[in-house]
């Protein structure tokens, strides 16, 4: 689920750069936020399939 959010708010990141509501450095400063964020999801829920 947390990984679908994510997904959903790096769609809505490019929408509002084509739009022209954020700029190309607003843009990528935070759409590299999400990646990180997307790694430490990823260890997370690799880490909780490993105890159950």
């Amino acid at each position: 689920m947390s990984l679908s959010s994510l997904s959903e708010i790096q769609n809505q990141l490019l929408i509002a750069r084509d739009v022209g509501y954020i700029n190309t450095e607003t843009f990528m400063q935070i759409a590299n936020q999400t990646v990180e964020v997307s790694t430490l999801l990823k260890g997370l829920i690799k880490a909780t399939k490993r105890h159950f």
